[in-house]
């Protein structure tokens, strides 16, 4: 049967954490089928080997092993290789060091989805995990975000963790997407359009904070930096809304200012 649901699955150098992953996505309970397509991007680490194992136990999981790094081409994972392979009506992400808590996730977001089509994603709140001192709390981060939001809330900051969404399988990224240096905020912008996005309430994820991790092991500097260099592409292109543009067009002197104050703070602490 085809899937119903493509969960998408990028991973690299996510050995000591692919295991759990993997086990939560064999998890779920649901009324459908679905396939899991994992894409390594030529760890140097034993991830492959691991996705292999699970891939003979399993016939769901769709392995692509990578044998050259392909971000390091700016090609990105999703646009040219899962996404392209994902059959479902529906997607669900989570990188591999991520997890899900929930067996009933899948079940919950694409019943929800199936029965209102005015919405084009659903998400839930999660739990994050400190991996250096191996805490487990709540997430704060879309705390105050309410129940039903839309691209223009969306603009205005990125409140959706990866591991927590399910959207509708609707949208083609375009070309300059590779070379973006955040994917999943942007995705979520492009694919949404002119539908609303719900939030769940339960905790249903995970979301791992280690020094690895792109964008939690980054610093100031780099953050700033990578937030201009997304939102300057989407501007340009002009794929979003007028009202989204008009939010966007605000971050970005937000930050712009905000780069200004971080180098004229670090000149003057040099002085």
């Amino acid at each position: 049967m085809e899937p119903l649901l493509s969960i998408c699955c990028t991973t690299y150098n996510h050995e000591k954490y692919i295991r759990e992953t993997l086990d939560g996505f064999l998890a779920q309970q649901t009324n459908f089928p679905i396939e899991i397509i994992v894409h390594d991007d030529a760890s140097t680490d034993n991830t492959a080997e691991i996705i292999r194992e699970y891939a003979l136990k399993d016939s769901r999981i769709v392995p692509i092993l990578q044998t050259e790094n392909q971000y390091s081409k700016f090609i990105k994972p999703w646009a040219n290789y899962v996404f392209p392979k994902a059959r479902g009506k529906y997607l669900a992400i989570c990188e591999g060091d991520d997890y899900w808590i929930d067996p009933l996730k899948l079940q919950k977001q694409v019943d929800f989805l199936e029965t209102h089509p005015d919405y084009g994603s659903c998400f839930h709140n999660s739990k994050v995990y400190y991996q250096d001192t191996q805490q487990l709390e709540s997430d704060i981060m879309n705390k105050d975000e309410p129940e039903t939001s839309t691209i223009v809330d969306l603009a205005r900051t990125n409140y959706i963790r990866t591991n927590t969404i399910v959207l509708r399988n609707n949208f083609k990224l375009p070309n300059w997407f590779n070379y973006l240096p955040v994917g999943d905020w942007p995705l979520f912008l492009i694919q949404i359009k002119d539908l609303k996005i719900k939030r769940f309430e339960e905790e249903m994820g995970v979301y791992r904070v280690h020094s690895q991790g792109a964008w939690s092991g980054a610093d100031e500097s780099k953050t700033i930096k990578m937030t201009l260099d997304t939102i300057t592409p989407l501007l340009k292109h002009k794929v979003l809304s007028e009202p989204a543009n008009k939010v966007l067009r605000k971050r970005y002197r937000k930050y712009k200012k905000k780069q200004f104050k971080y180098y004229w703070k670090k000149l003057f602490n040099a002085k």
